[in-house]
């Protein structure tokens, strides 16, 4: 313990929490950090166009790494620009810890320029929001936003600090050990046991497997569980290519743009083991629409979603890791379970026909040599640019559905997107995020004109900080899927329509570089030129406005209808009233 400035007591324990990149923006209460990085060798310093931009960033630059790694450090009113990513980061369990610096604490409720209630503000969008109010305090409040956005669910957390306590000097501690706790705990053996008795015995079961798992590192678990019983794998979006897609038991993602052949399999489950997944509303519930006809055992760090909407048989709290390592020994001493090869397993061929008919669907997509050009057509083109080991992001809206469907992955983290929130305009910055993380992989990111239109200023930041990624506008000049989703529930579309630049001539502005692709042809070559160029490159595909919400829900279209009165949502196994012949909610 000895004298410390508050700026270095700060920046010693984001350091000692395994911070390595702090992402800041000036303000007048944020100069005395600023002064404060210029002589750290330990944590890389940059600083984004926007504060939303770079929170954004930190999402993509933390999924990839799988931890808080990198932190945010914001000026009063400009923390009220990063609510939507801090949304995104608590839903898509992604840890962060944002410190946000308010007005000198003498001038507190004097209304003082930009004094801001952050720590109110972002309360419901963060683990943890807390505001620090002696010098002596700082090292002990960062590290337990630091504990807390690991915790059982991670996500963001807040401290606010004011402007005075960063230049105060004071006797302070710096934490020092572990720095993250780490949650390995199993379920209740009993429970254990039932649940792999559901599953030796089942006809047709199933594993949706979700970010929980990649979070736990449940990779190898998976695939030797997958294995043993032969059951087959779908993931959510968090979670793609935990079991390679390439693997024979992979049926891909689920969700309302997931893999048909994976939502068709789970429909008509017997036994669904969900791990480390909310079932949530972009996941396999389509809205809350899908029915869960076979018996759940739901496996989740967190009670609070068990139950949350499909009602389990089997409910268990549990690391994703531990859990399944149970079940692998359990059901090998279960005495109805008959070891076996997976592809003697009766269903084997079934789950092989469905997933390459869908590939082969795809597949025949991908090939279009139509025009305007085929999103799906752009979607290959990104694909064959790239190695297992480079990363592919998207930006929310059809684009995402487009890639998310026609590009496969053999490896967990290398697709970024906006998961939890849907969050518009978080593409390029999250690409930026996740570049920076592996710098040694190629970044293709795609993105709608939409979504584009809130985050190109972030091409600007992206050279200064030599960042390269390759950008793919998606521009049918509009808000494609809640046109789609108007025209199906309304008729007709309004709001949607968008006038926008020449976004070439926008990036060369900047000083990036790119072209526009308007005959199919020409796109493999273009992006792979883009990837090679070493710069931030755009590339513009005008795609045809016809292209729907591109679903993969029962029967092929968006699933929700209007909203209807009175709702039959209460006490249900699957909530609502189900169709089960179409899949549709009636």
């Amino acid at each position: 313990m000895g004298l410390m400035r508050g700026a270095d007591a700060i920046l010693d324990t984001l350091e000692a929490g395994g911070t390595e990149l702090l992402v800041g923006y000036i303000g007048h209460t944020t100069q005395e950090l600023a002064d404060a990085t210029r002589e750290r060798t330990g944590m890389r310093t940059v600083n984004p166009t926007t504060e939303l931009g770079g929170a954004h960033l930190i999402n993509g630059y933390n999924f990839v790494k799988g931890r808080g790694a990198a932190a945010g450090l914001w000026h009063t009113c400009g923390t009220l620009l990063i609510p939507m990513a801090l949304y995104e980061g608590m839903f898509s369990r992604i840890p962060s810890v944002h410190l946000g610096f308010n007005v000198d604490g003498s001038f507190k409720d004097r209304e003082s320029m930009q004094e801001m209630p952050n720590v109110e503000a972002l309360a419901a969008v963060t683990r943890w929001s807390t505001r620090a109010e002696r010098p002596d305090k700082l090292p002990e409040t960062i590290n337990r936003a630091i504990q807390r956005a690991h915790g059982a669910p991670a996500g963001p957390t807040f401290v606010d600090i004011p402007f005075d306590l960063s230049v105060d000097v004071a006797e302070m501690e710096i934490p020092t050990g572990f720095s993250a706790p780490t949650y390995r705990a199993g379920a209740d053996p009993e429970q254990v046991r039932a649940a792999v008795s559901l599953l030796a015995r089942a006809k047709r079961p199933v594993l949706i497997i979700g970010g929980g798992a990649v979070t736990s590192g449940a990779d190898a678990e998976v695939k030797e569980l997958a294995e043993l019983a032969g059951v087959p794998v779908t993931t959510t979006h968090t979670s793609q290519g935990i079991l390679p897609e390439s693997h024979q038991l992979s049926l891909g993602s689920s969700g309302p743009i997931g893999w048909r052949c994976a939502n068709d399999w789970i429909a008509n489950a017997d036994v669904v083991v969900a791990v480390g997944t909310r079932l949530s509303e972009w996941g396999y519930s389509q809205s809350y629409t899908a029915p869960m006809p076979g018996k759940l055992i739901h496996i989740d760090t967190d009670p609070g979603q068990l139950g949350n909407f499909y009602f389990p048989e089997i409910g268990m709290v549990g690391d994703a890791r531990t859990v399944l390592r149970q079940f692998i020994e359990a059901i090998r001493q279960d005495t109805d379970f008959v070891e076996a090869p997976f592809p003697e397993r009766e269903y084997y061929n079934t789950v092989l026909e469905a997933k390459e008919k869908w590939l082969s669907e795809i597949r025949d997509r991908g090939q279009s040599d139509e025009s305007p050009i085929s999103p799906w057509r752009a979607a290959s083109a990104v694909e064959a640019a790239l190695g297992p080991e480079d990363i592919i992001a998207t930006d929310t809206g059809n684009n995402l559905g487009w890639i998310f469907q026609g590009v496969s992955t053999e490896r967990s983290r290398r697709l970024v997107t906006t998961f939890g929130a849907g969050v518009l305009g978080a593409g390029l910055p999250m690409a930026l995020g996740a570049k920076l993380a592996r710098p040694e992989s190629n970044v293709v990111v795609g993105v709608g004109d939409g979504g584009f239109g809130y985050s190109h200023n972030e091409i600007a930041f992206a050279l200064r900080e030599d960042i390269p990624v390759t950008i793919v506008v998606f521009n049918d000049s509009g808000l494609g899927a809640n046109r789609s989703f108007m025209n199906h529930l309304y008729g007709q579309a309004a709001w949607t329509d968008l006038n926008n630049p020449d976004f070439v001539a926008l990036a060369r502005a900047y000083g990036a570089d790119g072209e526009k692709v308007e005959e199919a042809g020409d796109l493999d070559a273009a992006v792979k030129r883009g990837v090679g160029s070493g710069t931030v490159y755009v590339i513009e595909v005008p795609i045809s406005q016809s292209y729907d919400y591109p679903s993969t829900g029962s029967g092929g279209k968006v699933k929700w209808p209007p909203r209807q009165w009175p709702g039959d949502a209460i006490g249900t196994r699957s909530p609502g009233r189900f169709d089960v012949a179409n899949g549709s909610a009636r």
